[in-house]
Order: C-alpha cells, then sequence, then structure tokens
C-alpha cells in the first residue's frame, strides 16, 4: 500500500511531467533560468538568510534580505509552474502549492529553515 506521502510524491511528479509535455518551451525557459539561480539559493539556505515556506515557496528568514530580486524571481516562476499544473490538472493553486511543500520538506538538508503553516520556523 502506497503512504500519503508517496501518494503525493506520485501525484505531483505526474503533474509536473504533464505540464513539461505540454509545452516544453515554457518548461525550459522556466527551468534555465531556475537553474541559474540554484547556487546561490542553496548558498543562501545554508546560510540561513531564507528558507522554504509551508507553501512552496522562498521567504526569508529574517529581516536580512539580500538578493531579494533573485528570490522574487524564483518566487514567481515557481508560481508560473505551480499555476500551470493546477490550471492543467483542474485543481486549485493552493493544493499544488501544499503538495510541493510537501516535497520540498522531504528533500530539505539538515540545517536548512522550513516554515510550518502556524508561521514559526525550524531547521530540518
Amino acid at each position: 500500500m502506497i503512504s500519503k506521502r508517496g501518494l503525493f510524491k506520485l501525484f505531483f511528479i505526474a503533474l509536473l511531467f504533464s505540464v513539461s509535455v505540454a509545452d516544453n518551451s515554457f518548461s525550459d525557459e522556466i527551468k534555465d533560468r531556475m537553474k541559474q539561480r540554484l547556487p546561490t539559493i542553496v548558498q543562501m539556505k545554508q546560510q540561513g538568510v531564507v528558507g522554504e515556506n509551508s507553501r512552496g515557496y522562498l521567504e526569508y528568514v529574517s529581516g536580512n534580505k539580500i538578493n531579494q530580486d533573485l528570490i522574487e524571481s524564483e518566487n514567481r516562476d515557481r508560481r508560473e509552474v505551480y499555476s500551470a499544473i493546477a490550471k492543467q490538472q483542474g485543481v486549485p493553486l493552493e493544493k499544488v502549492e501544499k503538495l510541493r511543500a510537501v516535497q520540498i520538506v522531504q528533500k530539505a538538508v539538515p540545517g536548512e529553515f522550513l516554515k510550518k503553516e502556524d508561521g514559526s520556523w525550524y531547521k530540518k
């Protein structure tokens, strides 16, 4: 029997696959931008500057808002992907965001900040 987490993961992977098949140019452009930002985002996570919130987006852990344009761009691209998945699958955006947040928590490395739905931060 598949666990609830396993089911969420399979569902999200299927959603991502369907979006990439539907419009390769759309996903390739976003994927390229996200790949370019990834090293800086990883570094900022390691430094504890940003963490992942309960909706699948990056958020500043403290008032130190370095690279704000980069973080805003990443969140815009994530929202665009999540919105495309939601539209294509006929589900609310919030459902896709929450499913992605679950996946992010599972993949987070020790020491990264994660934000609970109640707004409190914790380190994995």
